[in-house]
C-alpha cells in the first residue's frame, strides 16, 4: 500500500525543484507554480481528488520535464473563458503527449491566462481509446 502523505511530500520536493523548463514547441518557458501542484491534489472546485487519482497524477509527475523538453507536437489546444477575480479572462490550454516508454504515453496540460506566462496545469496517462484513466499508470509506484 502506498503512503499517500509520503508520496505527496516526495513529489512536492520534485515539483519545487522545477522552476521553469523551456518548451521548444511553444518557444517559451513553462513555469511551475503552486497552482499546478495544488491541481494534482485537488479538483478545480477545491474538493480533494480521490486517493487513487492523486497517486496516479503524482506518479506521472516525474515524466513532465522530459515531456515539455522533448515533445515534438501539440496534441490539442483549447480556448476557454474562465472567471478569475470576478472577471472573465481568455484561457488557452495546451496538451502535449509524450511517449516515455514504448507504448506508454503521458499527457501534460499547460495553461496560459490572457497574455501571461505558460504554466504547468496537470499530468495524466494518455489513453488513445478513451479519455479515462489508464489502469497501467497505477503500476508505476
Amino acid at each position: 500500500m502506498v503512503n499517500v502523505r509520503k508520496l505527496i511530500g516526495e513529489q512536492r520536493e520534485l515539483y519545487r525543484s522545477l522552476k521553469s523548463i523551456y518548451c521548444p514547441i511553444l518557444e517559451e518557458n513553462v513555469f511551475f507554480t503552486s497552482e499546478g501542484f495544488y491541481h494534482l491534489i485537488y479538483e478545480s472546485n477545491h474538493i480533494p481528488r480521490n486517493v487513487s487519482e492523486q497517486i496516479l497524477k503524482l506518479s506521472f509527475l516525474q515524466y513532465v520535464p522530459d515531456a515539455i523538453k522533448n515533445c515534438s507536437n501539440l496534441s490539442e489546444t483549447r480556448k476557454r473563458k474562465r472567471k478569475i477575480n470576478r472577471k472573465y479572462r481568455k484561457v488557452l490550454y495546451y496538451q502535449l503527449v509524450y511517449e516515455f516508454e514504448k507504448g506508454r504515453k503521458v499527457r501534460v496540460v499547460l495553461e496560459r491566462i490572457g497574455n501571461g506566462k505558460v504554466k504547468f496545469k496537470s499530468v495524466m496517462p494518455h489513453n488513445r481509446r478513451s479519455k479515462t484513466k489508464s489502469p497501467e499508470g497505477a503500476n508505476l509506484l
